[in-house]
């Protein structure tokens, strides 16, 4: 099979333990079936300084021969995603923060079985997405109702869903999602509310499981992290806000 190169999109925290975890962990269960391009990171002063910031750099380098990272002077989770999601020119990218880690392996197979019609974005399948439904797609849940007869629950399919948890996403969507996002919002609620514009263009496009409901692929080793650390995050106005407990 031949197959298409990615490049990486990597979104960190100067949290060198969680980071080397991540990596190791997604070098190991999904990125040695992959041919790899350019690794394109943004490593945020968040949770350690600027000691930390390098080292993360130089932990990605111990896992990608090609490294372009960016250090931003302040922390900012909306800003980070947005330059990230501007820079691929692989055709794919898989888009991954520092603080998950993975289930079973995710294969070349696996991608490209979700390559179907109109799909810019193949999701792993995570407890967090609370996943009851057959489709493979994932929609908005809803309820059918029929001359006000309730049904039973169903899924909206003209509201597909997005997010910017581990994922492959196709470069164009990547870049116009990037151009429409607003810096003032959590940058995965505005994919799918909160910025009409972003959403009536993101209404085109589906995203596809790899992962079938209630089946983890990946887990999420930054809430258990936060409650080691002493932080909280809550959402303020439409963006996350993460604040120490007791705060």
């Amino acid at each position: 099979m031949n197959k298409i190169p990615i490049d990486v999109t990597l979104v960190s925290g100067a949290r060198t333990g969680l980071l080397q975890k991540t990596l190791e962990s997604f070098s190991e269960r999904l990125f040695r079936h992959f041919t790899l391009e350019t690794l394109f990171v943004n490593i945020d002063p968040f949770e350690g300084g600027r000691a930390e910031v390098e080292e993360c750099e130089r932990i990605c380098k111990n896992f990608f021969p090609e490294v372009v990272a960016h250090k931003p002077e302040t922390p900012h989770f909306t800003k980070a995603v947005k330059w990230l999601w501007q820079q691929p020119y692989a055709e794919w990218s898989f888009h991954l923060e520092d603080d998950w880690v993975l289930a079973r392996d995710v294969t070349y197979e696996d991608f490209a079985n979700a390559l179907k019609r109109r799909v810019t974005q193949i999701s792993l399948m995570t407890k967090e997405k609370n996943w009851g439904y057959r489709s493979p797609y994932h929609y908005e849940p809803s309820r059918f109702k029929v001359l006000g007869h309730d049904l039973g629950k169903g899924l909206n399919k003209k509201r597909p869903i997005f997010t910017t948890s581990p994922s492959f996403v196709k470069r164009e969507f990547a870049h116009e999602c990037a151009s429409l996002m607003r810096d003032e919002l959590d940058p995965e609620k505005q994919l799918n509310v909160l910025n009409p514009p972003l959403n009536q263009y993101t209404a085109r496009y589906r995203n596809h499981f790899i992962g079938k409901r209630r089946e983890y692929v990946a887990a999420d080793i930054g809430r258990e992290h936060r409650e080691e650390v002493g932080l909280k995050k809550t959402v303020v106005e439409g963006n996350s806000v993460w604040t120490e407990k007791g705060e």
